[in-house]
């Protein structure tokens, strides 16, 4: 059954970018926050828990995850920090290999294995992994981060199958290319122009376009919708 108030949601990487935007997104919405991250945001933010976390730590996820049950019971989950390096295959450092995985899938893998219990005692709960739509439009020199996206949508599937009788649905978003101040500084203008060319709706995405398509998923309306993948990338990948 749904609470009848919102419950706790743990947000990874929500210190900026898209996972500010989710934060705030489910402030709005009610929810007491704990957001993960391995930086402050530079104010502190009404009715959020901002918890420093390296996300390639599992006991800092462990003891984050600890102090995010003080807010209350938890009930959404986000994982949406990522490392996100990019290079050719063949020059690829196996060091950034190892982090793409360990942040990005064993960092959900920890996550997941501490608050699984929490929801399942529940009897209730939502579960949103931001992949990426380079999965399905891949640009050169991301095949690591590519790789580790699609894992995290395989794993979101098996899951949904896991939890499904538990009440607890598990779901991906999958953002096209974004202009967060981080890609705005380090992607060129020019791929910017070339992402818009192929889209439906020739705009650059915002990270509250992510954030909105989080929190339809994690509505309490959302009980039937579990195992897929939402991609938020103006309709570049049509599929």
């Amino acid at each position: 059954m749904p609470p009848t108030e919102p419950s706790v949601a743990i947000v990874t990487g929500g210190a900026r970018g898209i996972g500010a935007a989710i934060v705030r997104r489910l402030r709005e919405a009610g929810h007491p926050v704990a957001s993960l991250d391995r930086i402050l945001p530079d104010e502190p933010r009404d009715g959020v828990r901002d918890i420093l976390c390296d996300l390639g730590e599992p006991a800092q996820i462990i003891a984050a995850v600890h102090e995010a049950r003080a807010l209350g019971i938890l009930g959404v989950i986000v994982h949406c920090a990522a490392f996100q390096h990019a290079a050719p295959f063949s020059d690829l450092d196996p060091a950034d290999w190892r982090r793409s995985f360990r942040v990005n899938v064993d960092g959900a893998f920890h996550l997941l294995q501490a608050v699984v219990p929490d929801l399942r005692a529940a009897g209730w709960g939502r579960i949103v992994l931001i992949t990426s739509s380079s999965y399905f439009q891949p640009p050169p020199g991301m095949s690591h981060y590519i790789a580790s996206k699609g894992a995290l949508t395989g794993l979101a599937r098996g899951l949904s199958t896991e939890l499904g009788p538990d009440g607890i649905t598990v779901n991906c978003v999958a953002p096209g290319l974004t202009a967060t101040e981080n890609a705005v500084a380090s992607v060129p203008a020019e791929h910017f122009d070339l992402v818009r060319s192929r889209q439906a709706i020739p705009r650059a995405g915002h990270a509250d376009d992510i954030a909105a398509a989080v929190a339809y998923l994690v509505s309490p309306d959302t009980g039937f919708v579990t195992g897929q993948t939402l991609l938020v990338d103006g309709g570049e990948s049509r599929i």
